[in-house]
């Protein structure tokens, strides 16, 4: 990865995570503003000519509020994700997981918020429609069924890649202990070829060369040098002799 990469990873990254946080944040302070709400004297009135308290239509209306604040934090949580799990030098079934995970984050989010939104509506829309109390179930029911379906299948296709990344990591640290060990015995098969053992050598080539020479370590060819020059004294000196004789 090159820095200019670097960079642009780190700053998605961060807005990512920023805008995520600021969602989650703002949920928050909705749900605390309304457990105070809850508090005020009086909130558990009946709204004139209606059968819904003022508590419920305020719980309604930050209900309304976090499910938007939901459903606009579902592609920042998946591309949050996408880039957590993502590696440039990732293999193709790596890539798959992460594509499916991040699929998984944003349906689980929009999941979250239909759940979310069934509960805070209840307080509100079932007194209205009286005896239809089912409908109102089965309505959120089929909407909560949609998600659900796409992160199961998301699940489903998830097993085979994600099978292969385990099979990978595991595989791949016991092939990394076996090459350490065959680097190592093949590192003390491998004779050595310098040092002590290349001095040896050398001297083992060379002592043909030491038979050559006498025991005080001349040459042969010293030694008859040297016998060559008694030589010459001897045969002058008797030659002197014969002269003066």
């Amino acid at each position: 990865m090159t820095e200019t990469e670097s960079t642009a990873t780190d700053a998605f990254d961060r807005d990512a995570v920023r805008s995520a946080s600021r969602v989650a944040i703002a949920a928050l302070a909705l749900v605390g503003v309304l457990y105070l709400f809850t508090l005020l004297p009086g909130v558990d009135r009946l709204v004139p000519l209606t059968p819904v308290t003022f508590a419920a239509v305020a719980s309604a209306v930050v209900t309304a509020a976090v499910v938007a604040l939901l459903l606009f934090a579902a592609p920042k949580v998946a591309s949050l994700t996408r880039a957590a799990l993502h590696r440039t030098d990732a293999a193709a079934h790596v890539e798959r997981v992460v594509e499916n995970a991040g699929a998984m984050a944003y349906w689980l989010v929009v999941l979250a918020a239909v759940l979310v939104a069934h509960r805070g509506l209840a307080g509100a829309v079932v007194p209205l429609i009286g005896g239809f109390a089912w409908a109102y179930d089965a309505a959120f029911l089929i909407a909560a069924f949609v998600p659900l379906v796409f992160v199961v299948a998301r699940l489903t296709v998830t097993v085979d890649p994600l099978s292969e990344l385990v099979a990978d990591r595991v595989t791949g640290a016991e092939s990394t202990g076996d090459s350490g060990t065959d680097a190592d015995a093949a590192e003390s098969e491998t004779p050595a070829t310098d040092g002590e053992s290349g001095e040896s050598s050398e001297s083992g080539e060379s002592a043909p060369g030491i038979d050559a020479a006498d025991s005080q370590g001349h040459s042969i060819e010293e030694r008859w040098g040297v016998d060559d020059e008694f030589g010459e004294t001897a045969d002058s000196g008797s030659d002197d002799e014969s002269s003066s004789s």
